[in-house]
């Protein structure tokens, strides 16, 4: 069975133009599926008109209504957690993805392929604020996180189902997706496929997004080194500051006893006890951060389901 998972907000001209081309292309193959869209709490009319094909008796959707927005990476999880599938496409929901792409990507996926990210190799979207930030993510990505995609931030992908267990999403984690499973040995592959110019609604992204895209490339990797280990990197700072103070400690003593000199005027005495003191506290905010890491995050405290709409 194959789950497509397709988050959106605010995309009252583009689900149901995108539903019928998904069910052209999916009734064409030989497998039963399933057409998962996540309402992100929409303001528009998005959750309406997808009841509205509810209502003229489609059964082979289903709609996870959230309470709020919760943003992307929280949509797909409860995307995921829905799906009964054993092959996961996932795409974005304005239509830009074109799902005549979705039987070629299927193919490699028999190649002994885990994953099959699309490459909009002919991207249809603003050079400024999608092309060029987009263009060195990418080149970002393959040099911190060894991921040797072209479009790593392309949401048409296909999955095997176990894939999809291995993935855990915080915050704009939906982006690195191909980084988390590439640094869990899974085999992924890259396909070009066509992109569409939008054609109806507007990006949710601007300039903003470019801040927010490489801070998110940086915590990332932060969190996959040390996510796990936190007393690792805390205790590495912290004892070097605390050597660095005994150091610079045994030195004012030399100075004071051996050669009867003043050290109590010294900036370097302050900067000894601020030394021993920050040693200490990254030491300590270690402990902490080990304690939370221990405690466990489930995939439903990410977002709230309001109500799942279906025809059983």
């Amino acid at each position: 069975m194959i789950s497509v998972v397709i988050p959106v907000y605010n995309e009252e001209g583009n689900v149901i133009p995108l539903y019928t081309e998904l069910e052209e292309v999916l009734s064409s193959l030989s497998q039963k599926y399933e057409i998962i869209f996540i309402d992100d709490g929409s303001t528009d009319n998005t959750l309406r008109n997808l009841l509205s094909l509810l209502e003229e008796g489609e059964r082979n959707l289903k709609i996870i209504q959230l309470r709020k927005r919760f943003e992307k990476s929280a949509a797909l999880v409860a995307g995921f957690s829905s799906t009964r599938g054993d092959i996961i496409i996932t795409l974005d929901g304005d239509g830009q993805d074109d799902p005549k792409n979705i039987p070629r990507l299927l193919e490699k996926l028999t190649e002994g392929i885990d994953v099959v990210c699309g490459w909009r190799h002919n991207r249809k979207d603003s050079f400024l604020f999608k092309k060029l930030p987009s263009w060195i993510y990418n080149k970002l990505n393959r040099i911190f996180n060894k991921v040797n995609l072209n479009d790593s931030d392309c949401m048409l992908r296909v999955y095997r189902k176990e894939v999809i267990s291995e993935i855990v999403l915080l915050g704009g984690d939906h982006r690195y997706i191909p980084a988390i499973l590439f640094n869990k040995g899974f085999k992924f592959t890259e396909v070009k496929v066509n992109h569409r110019e939008r054609k109806s609604g507007k990006s949710k992204y601007g300039i903003k997004r470019i801040f927010t895209g490489f801070s998110d490339l940086i915590t990332f990797r932060f969190l996959f080194s040390y996510g796990h280990r936190p007393m690792h990197l805390f205790s590495s700072i912290g004892i070097l500051s605390m050597l660095l103070a005994l150091a610079s400690g045994i030195y004012l003593l030399v100075v004071k006893y051996a050669y009867g000199e003043d050290i109590g005027t010294r900036p370097l005495l302050l900067l000894t006890i601020l030394l021993g003191i920050a040693g200490f506290q990254f030491v300590f905010t270690g402990f902490l951060a080990e304690l939370i890491v221990r405690q466990k995050t489930t995939a439903s405290s990410l977002y709230s389901i309001k109500k799942v709409h279906e025809n059983k």
